[in-house]
């Protein structure tokens, strides 16, 4: 018996430390109190209840994971896998946690193949141009394209000189959308796809992203199918000027009644007067005259780096809503403003 745990002892010692890669813990917390008064909620504003007037302490997609990568018997392929979920850090939520970025899968000479909760390649496009995500002033207020969905099978190329190419599909799941006896069922495998193009290099940035899927419901519109297509472009301008855009068409085709196109442009700059001080502006807008549906926002706001992993901000936002489909007993025209004064610490 001795001799047996003796060589296991052995054995466990001779292990290169790499092939037993310990998972990386991660975590996000970013805290704020903002003041809205008739601010846009979400991106399609058919109804007064979707524009937001009150005080708030907000989480703004706090988070916790654990990630890692390790090789396996075949040279050839490793395990990567990733558990992250959001966090209800101001605790008014009833779920203390939500399904984030989740997956299992392996890492081969031709990319990476993985199963789980993933980011739409749309949504993965806008690489960090968005100079307020995951602030009420976000650019889910205006664009559509923002979708994390379940249920995906995933493919993501090698790096080829700074060119990545991604595709995503993921099943219905026999999820029924529209109301009866209008309904469809979306029971294929392909039922949401999308395929993109993104290239990175020290200065420049830029990506092509395509989605066919469908929704549930699109604000006041009821469930039906969906078509995005995005563009974005980044640039680093000097160590402490960058410049970014992003165009995106999306077509929405509901089970019940007329859908139409929507565009939505946002442009974004930062401009750092010091390693710790950075002042930033962003127009964003939404205009579709098939529903008669306008939004633009326009936001200034300043980081404050307290350390390595810890920054301070504040905004000023400003917001313009209308709504005002033909026929219709009820439309929305308003001009809107947020503040928010908040802390982000990684970890």
């Amino acid at each position: 018996m001795k001799k047996t745990l003796l060589a296991v002892s052995v054995a466990s010692a001779l292990v290169p430390v790499d092939a037993m890669a310990a998972p990386s813990f991660y975590g996000k917390l970013n805290i704020s109190v903002d003041k809205t008064s008739d601010y846009p909620d979400t991106a399609l504003v058919t109804d007064q209840d979707d524009l937001s007037d009150a005080w708030f302490v907000s989480s703004n997609n706090s988070r916790l994971g654990v990630k890692g990568e390790e090789p396996l018997y075949n040279d050839s392929l490793s395990v990567i896998y990733q558990m992250e979920v959001g966090y209800d850090a101001d605790g008014d939520s009833d779920d203390t946690f939500s399904t984030r970025n989740s997956f299992l899968g392996l890492g081969t000479s031709f990319g990476k193949i993985f199963a789980g909760r993933y980011d739409s390649v749309v949504k993965l496009a806008e690489g960090r141009i968005d100079q307020f995500n995951d602030t009420v002033a976000d650019m889910d207020t205006v664009f559509l394209g923002q979708r994390r969905n379940s249920n995906t099978l995933n493919w993501e190329s090698m790096d080829m000189g700074g060119i990545v190419v991604r595709a995503q599909v993921a099943p219905g799941e026999g999820e029924t959308i529209g109301t009866a006896p209008d309904e469809e069922t979306k029971d294929g495998l392909t039922d949401t796809w999308g395929l993109s193009a993104t290239y990175q290099a020290d200065a420049l940035y830029g990506a092509l992203a395509y989605e066919s899927g469908y929704t549930a419901g699109v604000a006041g519109l009821g469930g039906g199918d969906i078509e995005t297509l995005r563009g974005s472009f980044g640039m680093n301008l000097a160590d402490n000027l960058q410049f970014g855009a992003i165009v995106e068409q999306s077509d929405f085709d509901p089970v019940v009644g007329e859908g139409g196109d929507l565009m939505s442009y946002l442009l974004s700059g930062r401009f750092g007067l010091s390693e710790r001080v950075a002042l930033k502006g962003q127009l964003g807008m939404l205009d579709s005259s098939d529903l008669d549906l306008d939004s633009q926002i326009l936001t200034f706001g300043a980081d404050y780096k307290l350390g390595d992993q810890t920054t301070a901000y504040g905004l000023a936002s400003v917001s313009e809503t209308d709504y005002d489909p033909t026929g219709s007993l009820f439309d929305v025209d308003e001009s809107g403003m947020a503040f928010s004064v908040g802390m982000i610490h990684k970890f």
